[in-house]
């Protein structure tokens, strides 16, 4: 008796310790999820955070200091927290100014004037540009906030953060450490490496964000036999091939890998739990997550978000997300060829690159 009110005892108290985990293991074993995480928070959501506290900062540490600008238009001292800093201010019949005075790469640099560099500096603090900057050839930044237009040259590096509130120009093979962020646009050259990018639109090369195509009518998708209707998605249960133009009507999620052929269009969301190859020419009008790589091909048109767990490529002509709706587009590493246009935020958590 007193063994068998011990495996009793024991039997009730595996239960009870199992059971907070039982929907974790159905989910495990049967999963039925289909919409991306969210993110949630200012810190992720705002890419231009820095570049905003830096200008409020600076605008009560200026308003503090007293004294002019000598007569060749400069001002040096310590900022009130002791920071030292340079402020080139405009000349009478001067428009820009093409190269910084002695003991100016080391101090934090104020610019009234449009301004244009010769190249190969190197900025060991903030660049506050309140009119046009234009950098030169391998030269190297802290960081730098535009109040205008901001062009990079090839062979730049921002090692923290760059906001422009007009148009930036990142020149080829240039280095974009940190947050990458402008309220128009950014060009991007070929050979560039960046973490994270926000603008209403992001263009590598030639490139400018298309309308979403107009639905065609292509073959209705026939679903496999290990499928099955789940809430809101078709769930499949093994690798699936989707014939060109071939149009799916709702959301779906693959066990498997996937492969949707030229032309294919998507009118929901797909997740993939292994990799996931887009051929030319495919629209999806929703999410488009996997747990692997995504590979999409030329001229596809994606509303987003795109989350890969791993790797993701979009080649050129590809547009995800419009100026009016725009996305995130989030990879462990992310590569982007000359013509893709992204609108939105995209972040690279082990970098990105434009081929």
């Amino acid at each position: 008796m007193n063994l068998l009110g011990f495996l009793v005892l024991l039997v009730l108290t595996a239960a009870w310790l199992v059971l907070p985990l039982v929907p974790a293991l159905r989910e495990l074993f049967r999963p039925t999820d289909v919409e991306p995480l969210t993110m949630v928070g200012r810190d992720n959501a705002d890419v231009a955070r820095f570049a905003r506290n830096f200008r409020e900062y600076l605008k009560g540490q200026l308003a503090t200091l007293d004294g002019e600008p000598d007569a060749r238009g400069e001002q040096t001292g310590k900022l009130p927290d002791n920071t030292p800093f340079m402020r080139l201010a405009r000349l009478p019949n001067e428009i820009s100014r093409t190269s910084m005075p002695p003991g100016a790469n080391g101090r934090l640099l104020v610019l009234d004037q449009s301004t244009v560099l010769d190249g190969g500096e190197q900025f060991r603090l903030e660049v506050w540009s309140r009119e046009d900057f234009i950098g030169g050839p391998s030269a190297t930044y802290r960081a730098i906030l535009g109040e205008q237009n901001v062009e990079l040259a090839e062979k730049s590096v921002v090692t923290r953060w760059v906001h422009s509130v007009g148009p930036l120009v990142v020149g080829p093979r240039s280095s974009l450490y940190g947050r990458t962020s402008s309220e128009k646009e950014v060009h991007m050259g070929a050979g560039v490496t960046f973490d994270r990018i926000g603008a209403p639109v992001i263009m590598v090369g030639t490139a400018s964000p298309r309308p979403m195509p107009v639905a065609s009518t292509g073959r209705k998708f026939q679903a496999p036999e290990r499928s099955r209707r789940l809430g809101d998605h078709l769930r499949v249960e093994q690798d699936l091939e989707v014939p060109a133009d071939t149009v799916i009507e709702g959301n779906m999620v693959v066990a498997g890998r996937c492969w949707l052929g030229r032309g294919v269009r998507v009118n929901g969301s797909l997740k993939v739990h292994r990799e996931l190859t887009i051929d030319e020419g495919v629209v999806i009008t929703g999410a488009l997550v996997s747990r692997k790589l995504i590979k999409a091909g030329k001229d596809c048109w994606i509303q987003g978000p795109i989350i890969s767990e791993e790797h993701l490529m979009l080649d050129a002509g590809t547009t995800v997300g419009t100026p009016e709706q725009p996305t995130t587009v989030s990879a462990r590493t992310i590569m982007l060829a000359t013509g893709v246009t992204l609108c939105g935020q995209v972040m690279g958590e082990e970098g990105g690159q434009t081929t």
